[in-house]
């Protein structure tokens, strides 16, 4: 899974920022700026819809992701099974609908390595022990 960043905006005045992009803030008379956010947070809440409104097919997944910096949203997702709040997901938005995914280890060791950049050999030992964590669970499952 590839982490992707999503559009958003921020208030010069106050530093509210939203996700999608809004021209002006809600709580400051003023134009907002546009600003990339990383396309991963953690779940605020989330449910499953048994009976969903019309126009969308049941089981519906949906989930509150709040993203670093503040910015909180409603997405859809394939399943809430083993999610917990608290949970790293990775969100993508297709058409100005977000959806998130569960994020395994080795996808956090890449955003974790994506955040921190080139910090050293204790980085670097972090991120391949992670890998390599995420690796022998995978062995196990398919023997």
């Amino acid at each position: 899974m590839r982490i992707e960043t999503i559009q958003g905006s921020r208030c010069p005045a106050c530093g509210l920022t939203v996700a999608p992009p809004a021209p002006f803030c809600p709580r400051d008379p003023v134009a907002m700026t546009s600003v990339e956010l990383e396309g991963a947070g953690e779940i605020v809440s989330f449910t499953t819809l048994h009976s969903p409104p019309a126009g969308f097919r049941s089981p519906l997944h949906l989930a509150l992701v709040a993203l670093p910096g503040g910015a909180r949203f409603i997405c859809h997702g394939a399943e809430t099974r083993g999610l917990r709040i608290g949970s790293r997901v990775a969100i993508e938005a297709v058409n100005d609908v977000y959806y998130f995914s569960h994020l395994g280890a080795l996808d956090r060791a890449r955003l974790f390595w994506r955040r921190t950049g080139r910090a050293g050999d204790r980085v670097h030992a972090i991120a391949r022990s992670l890998a390599k964590r995420a690796w022998k669970g995978r062995e196990r499952v398919s023997s």
